[in-house]
């Protein structure tokens, strides 16, 4: 009984998350955006038509009926496209969740309304009661509220509409059956397709984020975090034509860090000198580039502040302690300023930056 009642739950009362809500509510401002407009044109042109083809015969009772059902369906298609317009432009419509669901709510009692009010007349003239049935259809398709909403509106403009033509119009010319068929048909059809919708986008929502994290796996770093040379391969062409600062840096006595402390140690220490690339230059500018050696790409020709900046890099990196290790890091770094025109140009200013590092490396070992 509790499977089955959880069953009914999940159909009736789904549960979803902020952006499932926001989904669904921009899909039913979107619909009635455009449905309204459709129907707006689309009724102003027959009551145009109407009361061309009738201007010898408006004053009788049918005509003023035929107008007054027209200009209904006007005035409410444009309160709809002058509603839903609104809540289409906000900032994030998940900031009015309950406004938009309100509005969706009222339009779909209102069009209901109408429907059944135009039908009851057509039927009283011994005409076609298809209005009722098409608005009906409209809110099955393409109006989404909540499920649990939804039924009980539908079913009780069913009731309604049979009460209202089976007692006060013509007693006993519906057939029941039929009439309790498309109640039940209409209302299952809103619920499934609120379901499918939902579903959907659920889904959808899920492989993107999977998505997502697939990307980010294959553009960065598992230890630092940082960019990897898969995702400088991606960003070449934003450095083409731009003025652009290269340099190309490792830490020093890195090797000896990981045999005599270990690799976790190792890690730590990439993690900590990451950590303070990215302060000093954000993340954006930072890629792993092998080991432990890292570049750095900005977008200036300011060289002289860019080296201050590795000067700065250094004195940070230098008070990082890991485990027992007293001695002060320190890192290397060769640079470089010029405009690439080409991808194999970026490349090698790449390698001048390199060579710059081993030259300067070389240079350290001399001091020592």
């Amino acid at each position: 009984m509790k499977e089955k009642t959880n069953a009914l739950r999940k159909w009736f009362l789904p549960k979803q998350n902020k952006t499932t809500d926001r989904e669904i509510d921009m899909l039913n401002v979107k619909t009635i955006y455009y449905v309204s407009l459709v129907m707006c044109i689309v009724q102003t042109l027959a009551l145009i038509l109407f009361l061309i083809s009738h201007h010898d015969d408006l004053l009788s009772p049918s005509s003023v009926n035929s107008i007054v059902n027209v200009s209904l369906s006007v005035a409410l298609c444009f309160v709809g496209f002058i509603g839903s317009g609104y809540f289409k432009r906000v900032d994030d419509i998940a900031d009015h969740h309950m406004c938009v669901n309100i509005f969706v709510t009222v339009f779909l009692c209102l069009m209901i309304a109408w429907g059944m009010i135009a039908s009851v007349q057509t039927y009283a003239a011994e005409r076609q009661i298809i209005t009722f049935f098409v608005c009906e259809l409209i809110a099955v398709m393409f109006i989404r509220p909540r499920p649990l909403i939804t039924v009980i509106i539908i079913l009780s403009s069913y009731v309604l509409y049979f009460i209202w033509l089976n007692t006060w119009v013509r007693e006993g010319a519906i057939n029941r059956y039929n009439f309790l068929m498309m109640a039940l048909i209409s209302a299952a059809g809103a619920v499934i397709n609120y379901r499918m919708t939902h579903d959907y986008i659920e889904q959808k929502n899920k492989a993107n984020l999977l998505n997502e994290s697939l990307e980010i796996i294959a553009n960065h770093d598992s230890i630092t975090r940082l960019q990897n040379r898969y995702a400088l391969n991606q960003n070449i062409p934003d450095y083409i034509d731009t003025d652009v600062c290269i340099a190309m840096g490792d830490i020093n006595s890195f090797k000896m860090v990981n045999d005599t402390y270990g690799h976790q140690a190792g890690d730590d220490v990439l993690k900590a000198f990451a950590e303070i690339l990215m302060n000093v230059f954000g993340r954006e500018e930072i890629y792993r580039y092998g080991g432990d050696e890292f570049l750095i790409v900005s977008r200036s020709s300011d060289i002289e502040g860019f080296c201050r900046k590795l000067d700065l890099l250094n004195e940070e990196f230098g008070r990082v302690r890991i485990n027992d290790r007293h001695e002060a890091f320190s890192c290397s770094f060769g640079s470089v300023a010029a405009r690439p025109v080409n991808q194999a140009d970026f490349f090698d200013l790449v390698m001048t930056a390199d060579k710059k590092l081993y030259e300067a490396k070389c240079m350290l070992k001399a001091e020592r």
